[in-house]
């Protein structure tokens, strides 16, 4: 091969695109979440999420609709309180309507799905099988947690699955009842007037009519 063939095959390759290795681009769906959330994008942090986490985000908003308050007892608290925030503040007719995606997007934007929580997250050591990935949740130290946050490919993209997430939501928000020193209900009714500045009446433990 001549001296000339030798550099144009170079300049091919060189100008060749690099693939993403997989785990570069599960980071990169992690961090395009947090600036969603950051952003209050709420339409964006619906799109990166898993089909299965706008599922179950309209299956809270048909708890919402239905469930009375023996019902509602039943459901760990960490989904209690959405399924609660979702009664206190959006009409019915318009909960009957919203998609799962609607549903994320409408969090986002109130605020109910941290920013500043999700923004402090740091993940490393990114595991890839197949459709499915995963990334230990760090310590300030960089250190890893036994917690692993869980990716879905849908559609050719990498999605985060919010319902792996709620596990840690679910930890938090028991511990935080436990601090607080309340009942499950009042910790409840303390959050919803906190979070949505409305305080709320007996009639919230019944579906609205």
């Amino acid at each position: 091969m001549s001296l000339r063939s030798l550099i144009v095959a170079f300049l091919l390759l060189a100008a060749a695109p690099v693939e993403a290795a997989p785990q570069d681009n599960v980071s990169a769906t992690f961090a395009a979440y947090q600036a969603a959330l950051l952003a209050t994008d709420g339409e964006k942090a619906a799109e990166i999420v898993t089909q299965g986490s706008r599922d179950l985000y309209r299956h809270y908003a048909n708890q919402a609709l239905t469930l009375d308050h023996a019902a509602l007892n039943r459901v760990h608290i960490a989904d209690r309180l959405t399924i609660l925030l979702l009664r206190h503040s959006v009409e019915r007719e318009r909960l009957m309507q919203m998609s799962g995606g609607d549903i994320i997007a409408y969090a986002v934007e109130q605020g109910w799905i941290s920013k500043e929580g999700t923004a402090g997250i740091r993940l490393g050591n990114f595991q890839v099988a197949g459709d499915l990935a995963t990334g230990a949740l760090l310590r300030t130290d960089g250190s890893e947690t036994p917690y692993r946050v869980e990716f879905l490919k849908e559609d050719g993209d990498w999605h985060l699955n919010l319902k792996k997430m709620l596990e840690f939501a679910r930890i938090g928000i028991e511990y935080a009842v436990q601090q607080a020193g309340m009942s499950e209900d009042e910790f409840i009714l303390t959050l919803l007037e906190y979070s949505t500045g409305k305080k709320p009446g007996p009639e919230i433990w019944n579906p609205p009519s």
